[in-house]
């Protein structure tokens, strides 16, 4: 059950729904929404990418009690969390709670799914989640900084429902090309070279 609950965090998911996102907010030509979220998304992944990098470079942590940030729970914070926002910016206060909601218990237990399976610690998912939740919340400040542009948000929703239930169960091992990015500076850099001879 737990692996079911997970895969919507992978980002075999979340990437593909962002794409499309930010695709239908381009060609409504709403270039502003488009930039906001994109900034929101890849600020996202840039922060959760670099401390991963950092913290475990060179086989040890950088930062005294540092955690290593769930990037599942970053991703489904801000990629969740912004298409919620999204969808229920033209929508009444009951409906854009709900969504909402919906949003943020999807998001709760992909991060129980996490350290249920023993892939992270619970303050490694909150980790993640503070990332995905201050750019999931810079989205919403930016994106009602300005108008809101009226769009058919309906087959936006269809869209997203429809890459979900297509690409659940499908993973992409993005985790693991970090972990060879990592074991290439490892033996490639010299102070991580001189860090693993020292140890």
């Amino acid at each position: 059950m737990w692996n079911s609950v997970t895969d919507f965090g992978d980002s075999a998911v979340t990437l593909p729904l962002a794409a499309a996102t930010f695709a239908f907010l381009a060609l409504s030509g709403w270039r502003r929404g488009a930039l906001v979220f994109a900034v929101a998304v890849l600020g996202c992944g840039a922060a959760i990418g670099l401390s991963k990098l950092i913290l475990i470079s060179c086989g040890q942590r950088l930062i005294a009690g540092a955690v290593n940030p769930s990037g599942h729970m970053a991703m489904s914070t801000v990629v969740y969390g912004s298409l919620a926002v999204l969808l229920g910016s033209s929508s009444l206060p009951p409906w854009r709670w709900s969504l909402v909601g919906t949003a943020g218990l999807l998001m709760a237990a992909i991060g129980v799914s996490r350290v249920m399976l023993g892939a992270h610690s619970p303050a490694e998912v909150v980790g993640g989640f503070t990332i995905g939740l201050v750019a999931a919340t810079v989205f919403d400040r930016l994106l009602h900084a300005g108008p809101i542009k009226r769009l058919r948000l309906g087959w936006l929703a269809a869209a997203a429902l429809v890459i979900i239930l297509a690409m659940h169960g499908t993973r992409w091992p993005i985790e693991n090309t970090i972990r060879s990015i990592v074991a290439l500076l490892r033996h490639n850099v010299p102070q991580c070279t001189a860090t693993a001879q020292l140890g």
